[in-house]
């Protein structure tokens, strides 16, 4: 190779801190998609530097990156010139099929989950679409280990982290502060019983909204929500709802004023979802094909990088460990021929 250019990658998590990654492959693919070499079961960290072909013998190429527990994620174009030495961090969103969640237990959560465990302890709790959660006590919480109530009790733990962070504008209180007992949960929402404060403060921002767009906010359609509501609880005037962007993920506010046998009472449908932008900036090189579908370890990718260090009432983990590496502190790029 007559002109050569270096390029050095570092992988960096969520949270901001080298990902450690067991098996990883990285492709170099030109403009017409043609790969023209590859480097397969490199674990990180350490870095890796690959010498590739540079100007006039290559020109924008891109950079695949295929690890075992991160989704996919790919570069910019770049073209190398002879000698030129380039270094690159590329940002990995955790793959939800690869990881689950190690809860903290009821007992040991911190004092600043008081307000979630009062919104359920010794009530009742349901599936959205499912079996009932059942009445709360610190052992059934525990003992949330099934799919689906892992995935919800995710869900619960990102909201409440959320809405106890961020401030409703109107009223300056947190939002989780208007909540008064969690009825269903499902992997990106729950629906409760909320003062009639909540719903004066989303009116009041939907009305003003010349005011509040600035702030994130805008007017959001009520039509897939109303499944949301337990049978048991009749509506008594039409929803209104708004969503709110925030950097950890959007967040809307459904708020219905509704009735049942204990009489009349204000609902709220709480449900969140990706901002896509937010792993875009992470870094000016790298961008990630991200595909929809909300699932809370997304969110959890979203609120670890926004708020460094907080406490989520979870850690995520490998769901293998001990892969078979083979790796090199100076990689070996793969020539490949056109169709291989």
């Amino acid at each position: 190779m007559d002109n050569v250019g270096n390029l050095t990658l570092a992988l960096e998590n969520a949270e901001g801190n080298p990902a450690e990654e067991p098996n990883c492959r990285i492709e170099f693919v030109r403009l017409d998609e043609v790969a023209i070499g590859r480097a397969d079961h490199l674990e990180f960290p350490p870095n890796h530097r690959f010498a590739l072909p540079a100007f006039p013998q290559a020109q924008n190429l891109h950079c695949v990156i295929t690890p075992s527990l991160y989704r996919l994620v790919q570069s910019n174009f770049f073209t190398l010139t002879d000698g030129q030495e380039m270094t690159q961090t590329a940002s990995v969103m955790r793959d939800p099929s690869q990881w689950q969640p190690k809860f903290t237990a009821w007992n040991s959560l911190a004092t600043d989950f008081d307000e979630m465990k009062a919104a359920i302890e010794g009530k009742l709790v349901r599936l959205k679409h499912g079996p009932d959660v059942g009445v709360i006590t610190p052992a059934v919480y525990d003992g949330m280990n099934s799919p689906a109530l892992t995935l919800a009790k995710m869900a619960l733990l990102n909201l409440f982290r959320v809405l106890s962070d961020q401030n409703d504008p109107v009223s300056g209180r947190p939002w989780f502060n208007t909540v008064k007992q969690i009825l269903v949960l499902d992997q990106e929402r729950f629906v409760a019983i909320t003062t009639s404060d909540l719903f004066e403060s989303i009116d009041h921002i939907l009305n003003n909204m010349g005011e509040f767009r600035s702030q994130g906010f805008f007017p959001a359609d009520v039509t897939l929500h109303y499944d949301n509501i337990p049978s048991e609880f009749q509506l008594t005037a039409p929803m209104i709802s708004v969503k709110r962007v925030y950097q950890q993920g959007n967040i809307q506010f459904t708020l219905a004023k509704a009735k049942n046998q204990q009489g009349d009472c204000v609902l709220l449908d709480c449900d969140m979802d990706e901002d896509h932008n937010l792993f875009l900036h992470a870094t000016d090189f790298f961008k990630h094909l991200f595909t929809g579908g909300t699932n809370p370890i997304d969110i959890h990718e979203y609120i670890v990088h926004q708020e460094k260090g907080v406490d989520l009432g979870y850690e995520l983990r490998p769901r293998s460990e001990g892969l078979a590496v083979v790796t090199t502190s100076q990689p070996e790029v793969r020539t490949l021929k056109k169709g291989a």
